[in-house]
């Protein structure tokens, strides 16, 4: 007697749902993730920058701004950067990031990423 051998048609249907479930949630992921490399990237450019110059709070501001436009970074808003100023040493700068994103999925779900990165930047004083 022959036996068949295989997935059954409801075998593959399943497979595939779970195939597009992740993959689903894959595309909704990739664009925040790569969204915060470039806060990265941008983050480790201003870290040169403030090595090498002296800035005030709102150059930074405006420099992390022009920035955020050319690389593409939406998510990132004023009231999510913060910049402190050294007080023993008035010329360290620390800039710390903290952002949320949130993408809707399916119906009422949505996928939320928290983000936060910082730089502690001591100046050369030359």
């Amino acid at each position: 007697m022959n036996k068949q051998r295989g997935m059954t048609l409801i075998g593959w249907v399943i497979v595939l749902a779970i195939i597009a479930f992740f993959a689903t949630v894959v595309m909704r992921l990739l664009p925040m993730y790569q969204e915060y490399y470039s806060v990265l990237q941008i983050m480790d450019g201003m870290e040169t920058e403030l090595k090498n110059n002296k800035l005030t709070k709102k150059q930074v501001m405006t420099l992390l701004e022009k920035r955020f436009d050319t690389g593409y970074v939406f998510s990132v808003k004023k009231d999510n950067v913060e910049i402190f100023r050294g007080k023993n040493n008035v010329h360290a700068t620390k800039i710390v990031i903290d952002y949320e994103v949130r993408r809707p999925f399916m119906a009422q779900i949505s996928l939320v990423g928290n983000f936060h990165t910082e730089i502690d930047v001591e100046q050369n004083t030359k």
